[in-house]
């Protein structure tokens, strides 16, 4: 974009700190405050001057006083989301008196009409332009949900982040995505990646840097408010391109409150999965969320507390269907198979009887092929389906303190802490094993502090300082840890090291692959330090607001990738998978032997200006300059290495000009913001934004550069015409008679920060009171997003020896700035504030998403990765998250219940209230591939696995018309392409199932004494038992092509009780 690419990184520095020199005080980052500005009018509609006000913080009394400006305007900022009491004196007018609940980070613009008459007397006003739905100051598209429908609405889980989905332009992200997989949720936002969101708790950074999710992750009954906003944000906020997530958490007052509940699931009260075995018993499901909340004062009026603490305990079946070979198959006896009658590899001719013989068969292979479960179905090539117990436990607290040294001074501290311990019976990934046998125990600690103290200069400077710590703990470890699994069927350890140990990954086209997953185990303890001083000041017509953002990240990790090494068995040498593994003939192996502790660390400088001015009562400028300094990650001893494109060899960092990240740092990173809000009528705002917002990357990426040589060393050996046979006997043999050619790894030398432009118009308009409609295009467009890509793969060819341009290294990835997206959406949205027992919060979202990568990691549907890295931009097609059509509501309704006359029936039938959500949506698209293990193209990928990356010719129309499980699409319409050549079907040219989902919660308050209420609710995940089907299998040449083999959870029921204080 011109405007980046001509301010120097010198004149951008200046100018921030020309406006920031100004104020003489050092400033940073807006995030969870709100702000208030306030218009004093007498009855001829002209601005009252010089008006005293008092802004009274009702659960706490805190107060703040001043005197209003000569144009009749009172602009209070950094204010506490919360009910307050507003008074208004001057003389000739009446005190008026207004109270009003002030929402997170909200800019309420409010006119009060004073009148005529002494100070001494006092009356209540209803101010014009109240309602904090019709948003008359704030440019920014977003929801912001309340505690009512917070408390009350069934979220399955009790699971906060799910409420971000009622917002249009939000949606579940791609199936099988990074930061989806082992029961986390992960939500995309108007066309951004899944990992380009951001989450803040009490103005607190709050991100797992690893994929950029969610780090702690407070109970439902610790939140006071959430608000997420997903385009035209100002200034203030910045690092992630996508949604702002804001969560508040509740603080105490001056009156004792809090909530002791539990919440039980059982089986006998769900659903079935689709696929669950229907002759035998349901599978397990078991889950109890138990906890309480407490708050109140220490010393009244000026210290407060409050405290939570929840526990979760899980274990439910996970359904899974897949292919075993046969008892038969697994002895040697092809002869009722399914698959291709086996050859023997020393005569060219067919097995006898298709039977191979024992003495042929290999004692390793059949202790491999032994390790196979006995089919349990009948279904062609689906023969087995499982239900594996997966267990969750978690345990979250949190405390805070909120103390005023005075009126003009308050400090807040909050810890939270949450320890999650998961066992998930299948790993998740692609490729991995859909049997028993082979999960992954995945322990997670999250901490998060903050210590922050806010200071009233004076009437019109506020500033607000905070220190924040937020650590997260994380592990992947195989399910066979320490169990020498290979030795037990006969195959060799890679690597002495116990914590390396479990079975090496196999895999056979047709049948479930066994091992444990190849990337575990893996370690990751990461640290943040982040330094905030926000200053807000009014002037006139003017609302500034500057900041800084300073924070200092550390990650200790490591990560054993491919220290069991894998088994390929294609059959090559018989024409059968299951036949190669019994006679031991694996068609390529490999493994890696590693030195790679991580050690990075990471510093970013953000910096920001914004200035909110009413040019006139009914129109608001906002417009704002934001600065993004995001230093390189890098190793703290240099122990990494990169690829050099000029010399063709690894060189190491920080030595001879090559920088210690790996790339150089992106010091151009200018984002404007600009913004416009009119109010044409008392009821119609039209708002419109536009804006740059840079997007920092998740730390997972570049770890890439701890896996070259010689910190990591991967070799593979491969059945090799003329050379005595690779077998099981020696599978990792520590010399091959054709070298292999090391892996790499590197960066973009000039890798750019990532970016979208990002703009909307907007139509609000209040239908009645508490009621507003608003219908608005929203646009963005992403430059430089982070992809991987071979800049080593050669040109498709039929030749047998198709040299790479350095033959001396086989797959080299660039991690590149080069991938591109747009999205445009019609977004509807319709909100009721509680209007007659009723609350409603809907939305409804026309979208298109397209990009040439949707993810820098793989999903389910696409593997987000080039089937020609020589050209990526063919890639260009649906994002994988891009839904067409999707609607979402959530209500909570006060049943009437009319006239009673008291006891024991009205008790009955009274304080009955109805919750639920609902969420329609089209399907997801994906993409149709060629097997993993099938390198058609012979660009050298399969090895791998990265041979899904090619995909066969499209020769007729592969959509049916009505499509079902067995047969999700026209199988017939894809071929193999010839040998030697990519296929010419596009990237995620088909759509899959939809979405479709509600949940309803029915709950009865009973009364018991004062301020004590006891709650009974019954709720129902997906309470019509719609079958969600994932995705289909898309791999040509798999028995199961076409065919879905995986739903989405039934009925689940839940029955919860609640004290409340």
């Amino acid at each position: 974009m011109v405007f980046k690419k001509t301010l120097s990184p010198i004149l951008s520095i200046t100018i921030l700190i020309g406006l920031s020199s100004f104020f003489a005080t050092r400033v940073s980052s807006q995030t969870h405050f709100g702000t208030l500005r306030v218009t004093a009018t007498d009855p001829s509609g002209a601005a009252v001057p010089e008006v005293s006000y008092q802004l009274t913080q009702e659960t706490t009394a805190v107060t703040r006083s001043g005197i209003g400006n000569a144009n009749g305007t009172i602009n209070v900022a950094q204010l506490q989301p919360g009910p307050y009491r507003l008074e208004l004196e001057v003389d000739g007018y009446r005190t008026a008196v207004h109270a009003f609940s002030l929402a997170v980070d909200e800019r309420r613009s409010i006119t009060i009409p004073l009148e005529l008459g002494p100070v001494s007397e006092q009356v209540t006003v209803t101010a014009e332009n109240s309602s904090y739905l019709l948003e008359r100051s704030a440019v920014a598209l977003g929801t912001v949900i309340d505690d009512q429908l917070i408390q009350n609405l069934p979220l399955d889980g009790r699971n906060f982040l799910e409420l971000a989905l009622l917002a249009p332009g939000t949606g579940r992200a791609a199936e099988g995505s990074a930061a989806s997989i082992r029961g986390d949720f992960s939500f995309t936002s108007n066309g951004a990646r899944e990992d380009a969101n951001s989450f803040m708790l009490d103005g607190a950074y709050n991100v797992d840097q690893k994929l950029n999710t969610p780090g702690a992750r407070p109970p439902v009954d610790a939140i006071a408010e959430f608000k997420v906003q997903t385009n035209g944000y100002d200034a203030s906020f910045g690092r992630h391109a996508g949604a702002q997530v804001n969560i508040i958490t509740k603080s105490g007052s001056n009156n004792l409150h809090g909530t002791a509940y539990g919440f039980f699931r059982s089986q006998a009260l769900n659903g079935t999965n689709f696929f669950a075995p229907k002759n035998e018993p349901d599978p397990t499901y078991d889950r109890t969320q138990a906890g309480f909340s407490i708050g109140g004062p220490i010393v009244e009026n000026r210290t407060f507390f409050f405290a939570d603490y929840e526990g979760t305990r899980l274990r439910e079946g996970i359904t899974r269907v897949t292919n075993v070979p046969t008892l038969s198959e697994r002895q040697g006896d092809f002869s009722s198979s399914l698959f291709p009658a086996p050859i023997n590899p020393l005569t060219g001719q067919p097995f006898p009887g298709n039977q191979v013989p024992s003495y042929f068969q290999h004692p390793v292979g059949q202790a491999i092929a032994a390790l196979y479960p006995t089919p349990n179905r009948s279904a062609p090539f689906a023969n087995y389906v499982s239900s594996p117990l997966l267990e969750d436990k978690v345990d979250h607290f949190d405390v805070k303190i909120d103390h005023h040294f005075s009126n003009a001074s308050s400090l807040t501290a909050r810890y939270s802490r949450g320890d999650r311990r998961l066992f998930d019976p299948f790993s998740g990934t692609p490729g991995t094993p859909l049997i028993p046998g082979y999960g992954a125990r995945v322990p997670r600690k999250a901490d998060n502090l903050v210590i922050s103290e806010t200071h009233v200069l004076s009437n019109a400077l506020v500033n607000d300082v905070r220190v924040v710590y937020n650590r997260i703990s994380s592990q992947v470890l195989q399910e066979n840890q320490g169990v020498n699994l290979n030795q037990q069927v006969g195959l060799p350890n890679l690597s002495q090291n116990s914590r390396t140990w479990g079975l090496s990954q196999i895999n056979l086209p047709g049948f479930s692959s066994l091992g444990d997953e190849s990337n575990n185990p893996q370690n990751s303890t990461l640290s943040t330090i982040q330094v905030l001083d926000t200053v807000t000041w009014s002037r006139g017509s003017h609302l500034f607001t500057m900041g800084a953002d300073l924070r200092f990240t550390r990650q200790d990790a490591f990560r054993d990738v491919q220290s069991r090494g894998f088994l390929n068995f294609t059959g090559m040498m018989t024409g059968n998978p299951m036949s190669d593994l019994l006679l031991g003939l694996p068609t390529v192996s490999g493994g890696a032997t590693l030195d790679n502790p991580q050690q990075l660390r990471a510093r970013s400088h953000n910096f920001f200006i914004q200035d909110a001015i009413q040019i006139r009562p009914n129109v608001t400028l906002s417009a704002g300059l934001r600065y993004e300094l995001n230093l390189p990650p890098f190793d703290a001893n240099d122990k990494a290495s990169v690829y050099d494109p000029l010399t063709g060899q690894l060189v190491a960092v920080g030595a001879n000009g090559v920088p210690r990240g790996g790339y150089n740092t992106d010091k151009n990173n200018l984002a404007p913001r600009l913004g416009l809000t009119w109010s044409l009528t008392p009821d119609t705002v039209v708002r419109g934004s536009y804006g740059i917002f840079y997007d920092q990357s998740a730390l997972s990426p570049g770890e890439g550069l701890y896996f070259n040589p010689p910190m990591f060393n991967f070799g593979m050996a491969f059945q090799y015409p003329g050379l005595p046979p690779l077998t099981l006997t020696d599978p990792f043999p520590s010399s091959f008679p054709i070298p292999t050619a090391p892996t790499a790894t590197t960066f973009q030398r000039d890798l750019q920060t990532s970016y979208l432009q990002q703009w909307h118009t907007s139509i609000q308009h209040q239908l009645g009171r508490g009621q507003v409609i608003e219908i608005a295009y929203v646009g963005s467009r992403g430059h430089n997003l982070l992809r991987g890509r071979d800049i080593n793969q050669p040109l498709p060819s039929a030749a047998p020896l198709n040299l790479r341009p350095n033959p001396m290294f086989a797959d080299i990835i660039a991690i590149e700035s080069a991938a591109r997206s747009r999205y445009h959406s019609l977004q509807l949205q319709f909100r009721q504030r509680l209007r007659s027992g009723l609350t409603v919060q809907s939305g409804y979202t026309l979208g298109n998403s397209e990009d040439d990568a949707s993810g820098f990691f793989t999903s389910t549907g696409d593997a987000n990765f080039p089937q020609d890295h020589n050209n990526p931009h063919l890639e260009l097609g649906r994002s994988s998250f891009d839904v067409r059509h999707r609607f979402s509501m959530g209500f909570s309704y006060l049943l009437p219940t009319g006239n009673s006359s008291g006891g024991w029936a009205s008790a009955l039938v009274q304080d009955w209230q109805l919750s639920g959500t609902v969420e329609l949506q089209s399907g997801r698209p994906f993409t149709v591939a060629l097997l993993p293990t099938t390198d058609n193209s012979n660009t050298g990928r399969a090895a791998l696995g990265y041979g899904f990356n090619d995909r066969p010719n499209l020769a007729g129309n592969p959509e049916l018309g009505n499509p079902t499980e067995t047969m999700w699409f026209n199988t017939d319409a894809f071929t193999t392409p010839p040998f030697g050549n990519f296929g010419n079907a596009g990237r995620n040219i088909l759509d899959g199932p939809g979405f479709r989902n509600v949940n309803l919660a029915l709950l009865k308050n009973i009364p018991i004494s004062g301020d004590l209420d006891f709650q009974f609710r019954i709720e129902a995940f997906n309470l019509l038992n719609t079958v969600n089907f994932g995705l289909p299998d898309a791999f040509v040449g798999s028995p199961t092509f076409g065919q879905i083999l995986a739903a989405g959870q039934a009925r689940r029921v839940q029955v919860g009780m609640k004290l409340i204080f």
